[in-house]
């Protein structure tokens, strides 16, 4: 037992998880499987964890045992992202980087941490959504969409944070409150139900989409275990993609 769950561990603090999660928002968007596909579940993997671990890289200190496992990991999943970056056409290669970009503009955001959520559901909805669709006519609504989605699920993680986030950082919980947060999160998954009405085209199981993430934001709490939002919360895209395979 104890094995498992160093392996859930490792699992998800190496990425792989979050990595696995936007693999199949991709999915959401162009169900069929490309290259493109694979190309952002290896860049998740490798943006992940500089953001969270580059200053152990980048530091004089003895790396622990996950860490250099988490290295490793890195260094394949950079690998798999140059391959296939290479492969890509030069208008997406400029798209991924201005992704980059707004990665790299992260630490300058996480700042002002009441954007932070926002921040991140611009970035992920963009790669998700903007770049593999750009030639669709219906980009920008799917895009507003994926944004209000992602948003509300962002509260459980702001929630979850706030009792180690520092008060000077003016995340959502500590400017509003934990239960006015929940609210803001409630009224993100109503915008994400109205504005699924206008893509009637699109064949998506919306409302379950919505109440996935909503029922999150509810259970959501400070002292909830790490456990429930790094694995939990963080699995819904993965639910909703077998969904849509299931319900298609």
């Amino acid at each position: 037992m104890l094995t498992f769950r160093k392996i859930v561990d490792f699992y998800i603090h190496s990425s792989i998880h979050v990595g696995v999660a936007v693999f199949c928002l991709v999915q959401l968007s162009v169900p069929q499987w490309t290259s493109y596909s694979f190309l952002v579940f290896f860049g998740t993997v490798v943006g992940y964890n500089f953001l969270k671990y580059s200053e152990w890289f980048l530091s004089n200190k003895r790396l622990r045992y996950n860490i250099i496992g988490i290295l490793s990991v890195s260094v394949v999943a950079a690998i798999g992202f140059l391959l296939l970056f290479l492969e890509q056409d030069a208008a997406i290669q400029f798209d991924l980087l201005v992704a980059l970009g707004l990665v790299v503009l992260y630490p300058l955001i996480r700042k002002l941490g009441w954007l932070k959520p926002f921040f991140v559901s611009i970035v992920v909805s963009y790669i998700t959504v903007a770049v593999p669709l750009k030639a669709s006519a219906d980009v920008a609504w799917f895009f507003v969409q994926r944004f209000l989605l992602l948003s509300s699920l962002m509260i459980p993680f702001e929630i979850s944070d706030s009792m180690t986030d520092a008060v000077s950082l003016q995340t959502l919980p500590h400017l509003f409150g934990v239960a006015r947060t929940k609210q803001i999160g409630y009224v993100l998954v109503g915008l994400y139900c109205v504005a699924s009405f206008h893509a009637l085209s699109i064949h998506y199981p919306c409302l379950i989409y919505a109440l996935s993430s909503g029922v999150a934001i509810y259970f959501s709490s400070p002292k909830r275990s790490w456990y429930y939002t790094s694995f939990w919360v963080e699995s819904l895209p993965i639910v909703w993609w077998l969904i849509s395979i299931v319900l298609k």
